[in-house]
C-alpha cells in the first residue's frame, strides 16, 4: 500500500525534529569539550553548627555594607561579597569559624570580590563568603536563599548584639524538617538586621561536583510570591507526574506488554530522580533523613540510566547481533546498577565519575539501537529516538555544572523536569498507538476463520449457519424472514478511477452502512466483490422489509470522508419475503435457500432494475 501524503508529511517532521535536536547535542558537547575541568578528588569532611566565643577579633570587610531600603525587592548578594576557599579542611567543628578569622587576621585568608555566580571546586575544601548589610526599613523582613538543594552543609554566622557569634544550619547533612525554614532550597531568616552594619559569613562545604549556586536576598512578601507561583509550577509538575504514572502502571497491567511494563518503570525512575533533584521529595518524602537526601538523587540517575535502554530494546527490537546487543546491555544495566548501590551506601569521587561514565554509555546505546534499526524505515523508531531528545539536551547543562563549566541557573535546575513532561507523555501516546495498531491486528487474526479479512463481516460458513438456524425458527413458529441482496453497482468505476485501494475504501464504508441500519440479531455478510446479503431475523412483514431496503439504500447517499469528492455509493437493493413457494421448491437448507434467492435477484433484467425492489411481494 503506498503510504500517505499525511504520514510523509509526519516523517518529514520527525525528521526536522531530529536534525534541530542533535545539532542542539552537537554544540553542548563542544561546548562541554572546550570548557570543562576535571574536579578534585577528594572527600569532604561534614561538620555539625555550633556557637563561637567572641574573642577573635573580626576581619576588616572588603566591601561596603549593602543598604536595604523600602525599595529593595530582591538583591544579588554575589555584587557585595567576597569568598575565600580554606584548602585546609582540618578544623574541629567547635574552632572552624575561630580558624578562618585568624588565617583572616593574619593575612591568610584573602577575601576576593565576587562580581557574578561563579563554579568552585571545593571537594575536600571549605568555601567562605562575607558579605555585610545594615536595613533603613526596620518593618521589612528579609530572607537570604541559596538556589540550590543539593547542597551538603551550609552554615550562616553572624555576631549577635551580646557579641557573641550565632549560626545556623542548613543542606543535607540536616533534615530538612531541621531547617531554619524547612523550604525546597536552603533558606535564612535575617532577623537581627539592624541600621548598623552587620556581617556574615557563609560557611559552604560540598563533596564532588562544584558548587556555583546563586545566592539572593528576598523582602518577605516578595518572597511569599516567588514561592507560591513556584509552588504551583512544580506541583503542576508532581500532578502531571503522577497522572502520567498512574495511567502507564494501569495500562501496563492491563495489556502486560514489555515495552509499557518498561515505559512504567523507567517514568518512576525519572520522575522520581526530577522530584529529588529539585528538592520536592527531600522535602516533602524523606525530610527526617539526611542520608536519602544527599544520596537518592544519584541512585535514581543510575536506575534511570540502567532502564532507558531496556525501553528503547523493547520498542524497537534490534535484529542485528540480538544476542551481542542483549549481552552489552545486560553488562550495561549490571554496571549502572552497581554504581547505584555505591552511591547508597559508598559514595565516592570513584563511584561518581563511574556513574558519569555508565550514564553516557546509556545514551550510546540507545542511539546505537536507534541507528541499527534506523533502516528498516520504521516510524516507532523515529519517534523513539525523538522523545529521548529532549532528555538526552536536558541532561548536557547537569553535566556541564557537575563539571564546573557553567554555573547553576533555570536550565540545570528545572531542564530534566521539562523534558520529562515533555517526553513522558509523547513515549506513553507512541506506544499506546503502536499496542493498539497490535491488539488490533491480533484480533483481526484470531477472527480470520469466522470473519471477512476487510470489512471484519462474519465470512460465509458463519452466515450459513446463522442462516439456517434462521430457516428452522421460521419453521417452528410458523413466521416469515427476511432476506436482503445488495449490490455496490459502481464497484467498477471505483476501481476504474481511483484503484482498488479507493474501491476497498467503499466496500469498507457500505459494510459500515449496512450493520447501522440493521438490529443486532440481523446478519450481514459480504458475498463476493461488490455483493453483500443480509438475514433479517424474527416475523416482519413487506412493509418493514421495504423500509429497511429503503433507509439502507437513504444512507448510502450520504457522503463519505474517506471516499473522494463528489463520490457517493450506489446500491441495488433486492429484498424477499422468506420462504416462498418457489424457494421451498428448490430445498430447505441454507444453501438452497440463498442460491434461489441469488438466481431470483439476477432474473430481473440489468435495465429493469431499481435502487429497491422485491422478489415475490
Amino acid at each position: 500500500m503506498e503510504r500517505t501524503v499525511h504520514s510523509r508529511w509526519q516523517d518529514k517532521a520527525v525528521q526536522w525534529c531530529l536534525a534541530h535536536c542533535y545539532g542542539a547535542f552537537l554544540v553542548f558537547t563542544a561546548y562541554l569539550w572546550l570548557l570543562a575541568s576535571p574536579a578534585v578528588n577528594a572527600q569532604p569532611s561534614i561538620q555539625t553548627p555550633a556557637t563561637h566565643s567572641a574573642a577573635v577579633v573580626l576581619a576588616k570587610p572588603t566591601r561596603q555594607a549593602v543598604v536595604l531600603d523600602a525599595q529593595t525587592l530582591e538583591l544579588d548578594v554575589f555584587q557585595h561579597a567576597s569568598y575565600w576557599i580554606d584548602d585546609q579542611n582540618t578544623s574541629s567543628p567547635a574552632t572552624t569559624l575561630g580558624d578562618m578569622l585568624a588565617k583572616a587576621n593574619a593575612g591568610q585568608a584573602v577575601f576576593r570580590p565576587a562580581e557574578a555566580a561563579s563554579s568552585h571546586h571545593i571537594n575536600g575544601k571549605v568555601l567562605w563568603w562575607q558579605f555585610s548589610l545594615q536595613a533603613s526599613d526596620l518593618q521589612a523582613r528579609w530572607l537570604l536563599e541559596l538556589g540550590s538543594p543539593l547542597v551538603d552543609d551550609v552554615r550562616l554566622y553572624w555576631r549577635g548584639a551580646d557579641g557573641q557569634w550565632l549560626s545556623l544550619s542548613s543542606g543535607d547533612v540536616v533534615p530538612r524538617k531541621l531547617w531554619p525554614l524547612p523550604t525546597r532550597l536552603p533558606t535564612f531568616a535575617l532577623n537581627t538586621l539592624s541600621s548598623a552594619p552587620t556581617t556574615y559569613f557563609l560557611r559552604v562545604e560540598n563533596a564532588r561536583f562544584p558548587v556555583s549556586f546563586p545566592m539572593t536576598i528576598y523582602r518577605d512578601s516578595v518572597y511569599l510570591k516567588a514561592h507560591q507561583a513556584e509552588q504551583m509550577l512544580l506541583g503542576a509538575f508532581a500532578g502531571m507526574l503522577s497522572l502520567i504514572l498512574l495511567t502507564s502502571f494501569v495500562y501496563a497491567a492491563a495489556r502486560r506488554e514489555q515495552s509499557l511494563v518498561a515505559l512504567s518503570v523507567y517514568s518512576l525512575t525519572l520522575g522520581l530522580f526530577g522530584l529529588a533533584n529539585t528538592g520536592l521529595a527531600p522535602l516533602y518524602i524523606w525530610n527526617d533523613s539526611p542520608i536519602l537526601a544527599d544520596r537518592l538523587n544519584y541512585v535514581f540517575a543510575a536506575l534511570t540510566a540502567a532502564i532507558g535502554p531496556w525501553l528503547v530494546r523493547s520498542v524497537v527490537r534490534p535484529v542485528i547481533r540480538f544476542r551481542l546487543t542483549n549481552i552489552l546491555l545486560a553488562s550495561l544495566s549490571v554496571a549502572l546498577i552497581f554504581c547505584a548501590a555505591l552511591e547508597l551506601y559508598f559514595p565516592t569521587m570513584a563511584s561518581y565519575r563511574l556513574l558519569n561514565l555508565a550514564t553516557f554509555a546509556a545514551i550510546v546505546y540507545v542511539y546505537s539501537m536507534i541507528a541499527l534499526t534506523w533502516q528498516r524505515q520504521e516510524a516507532i523508531t523515529r519517534w523513539v529516538a525523538l522523545c529521548f531528545a529532549p532528555v538526552t539536551l536536558a541532561a548536557m547543562p547537569m553535566v556541564l555544572r557537575n563539571l564546573g563549566a557553567m554555573p547553576d541557573n533555570w536550565l540545570t535546575a528545572y531542564g530534566v523536569p521539562v523534558a520529562a513532561l515533555i517526553e513522558l507523555p509523547l513515549l506513553l501516546f507512541v506506544l499506546l498507538g503502536r499496542s493498539n495498531t497490535r491488539r488490533e491486528t491480533i484480533a483481526r487474526t484470531a477472527g480470520l476463520p469466522t470473519k471477512d479479512a476487510l470489512t471484519g463481516l462474519p465470512n460465509m460458513p458463519r452466515f450459513l449457519h446463522h442462516f439456517g438456524g434462521s430457516i428452522r425458527r421460521a419453521e417452528r413458529f410458523g413466521h416469515s424472514y427476511g432476506l436482503l441482496l445488495v449490490e455496490l453497482t459502481n464497484y467498477g468505476w471505483y476501481v476504474k478511477e481511483h484503484g482498488s485501494n479507493m474501491a476497498d475504501r467503499a466496500l469498507i464504508l457500505t459494510s459500515t452502512r449496512l450493520q447501522q441500519q440493521v438490529r443486532e440479531v440481523d446478519m450481514v455478510c459480504r458475498l463476493d466483490a461488490s455483493n453483500f446479503v443480509i438475514v433479517v431475523e424474527g416475523a416482519c412483514t413487506p412493509t418493514q422489509l421495504t423500509k429497511l431496503a429503503a433507509r439502507i439504500s437513504a444512507s448510502a447517499q450520504a457522503p463519505g470522508s474517506i471516499l473522494p469528492v463528489g463520490a457517493a455509493l450506489r446500491l441495488s437493493i433486492c429484498c424477499a419475503l422468506m420462504p416462498t413457494s418457489d424457494s421451498q421448491t428448490a430445498g430447505e437448507d441454507a444453501h438452497s435457500q440463498l442460491a434461489w434467492m441469488i438466481a431470483a435477484a439476477e432474473a430481473t433484467p440489468v435495465a429493469q432494475r431499481k435502487l429497491v425492489r422485491s422478489v415475490g411481494f
